[in-house]
């Protein structure tokens, strides 16, 4: 298959639940895409570094980081971070990518999840699952219909990351647990996060070798913790947990699912991969 997956900044796919799956799909001989759409240009604590300087750190550390799980170099789309993408803008881009890659399956964030206040993750989420179920329709953004670009109907939106729904998918990573954990620690975003929750005496602009054993460790625990839990719910050793909805042209294929929820019937049993 051709998979796509789609994000709003830089550490995003390495920070949620997603980059293990992929690391294990590249694994399995699929061609996995990602699509990054904004530099995260304000994502750091550091008053002492400029955007433009951010922007230059945090893409060298998502190249990193995709080549470390076993991806293709991420596609880069340099709108500015922090609430300023424009969303029907951002969608004509991202169907163009899902005609162009003829992406089978799409990941993304989950722009219905409470309290995302992050907007640049709900616009991102939004725009990505518009774009998946509505690039089948070749009198949409017609004028993208040329040489080997056509119409492409993709099949599934897999949400990553903090879910609006309970999980109807579990992914089994026990395989690709390092490479998600190497992946992360790419980040400096994610070590000032780690060093505020386990290490506020480190001071992640400046991280020696030996603060670096200490953050790989908490972050190693953190993880795999983070796994193992949601790979419990499953009796799996090491899983990410996703919300999938199958696509028809211009909806999901979830009818049948909302009435049965809506009728108090709980939902079907999980998909484990």
């Amino acid at each position: 298959m051709n998979i796509l997956a789609i994000f709003a900044h830089p550490d995003d796919l390495s920070f949620y639940s997603g980059s293990g799956t992929l690391a294990r799909w590249a694994e399995e001989g699929h061609s996995v895409f990602t699509i990054c759409c904004t530099n995260g240009e304000v994502g750091t604590l550091r008053r002492d570094m400029t955007k433009e300087q951010v922007t230059e750190k945090r893409l060298k550390e998502l190249k990193s980081a995709n080549k470390i799980l076993g991806i293709e170099e991420p596609i880069l789309l340099n709108y500015p971070d922090a609430g300023f993408i424009n969303g029907p803008e951002l969608r004509e881009k991202l169907v163009y990518f899902i005609r162009k890659l003829r992406a089978d399956r799409v990941m993304t964030l989950d722009p219905w999840t409470p309290y995302e206040v992050h907007p640049d993750h709900v616009v991102v989420g939004r725009m990505a699952s518009e774009a998946a179920t509505f690039a089948s329709f070749p009198l949409l953004y017609s004028d993208q219909l040329k040489g080997d670009i056509e119409p492409y109907s993709c099949s599934e939106v897999w949400f990553m990351g903090f879910l609006g729904h309970q999980p109807n998918c579990y992914v089994d990573i026990s395989s690709t647990l390092e490479k998600k954990m190497t992946a992360l620690l790419k980040y400096e975003g994610s070590l000032e996060i780690l060093a505020k929750l386990f290490a506020p005496d480190i001071d992640p602009a400046n991280v020696t070798m030996e603060d670096m054993k200490k953050l790989t460790k908490f972050a190693n625990r953190l993880l795999r913790s983070m796994a193992s839990v949601t790979g419990k719910k499953v009796n799996l050793k090491a899983a990410e947990a996703f919300f999938v909805q199958k696509i028809l042209p211009g909806h999901f294929d979830n009818f049948q699912q909302l009435m049965s929820e809506m009728l108090g019937n709980p939902p079907e049993p999980p998909k484990i991969y």
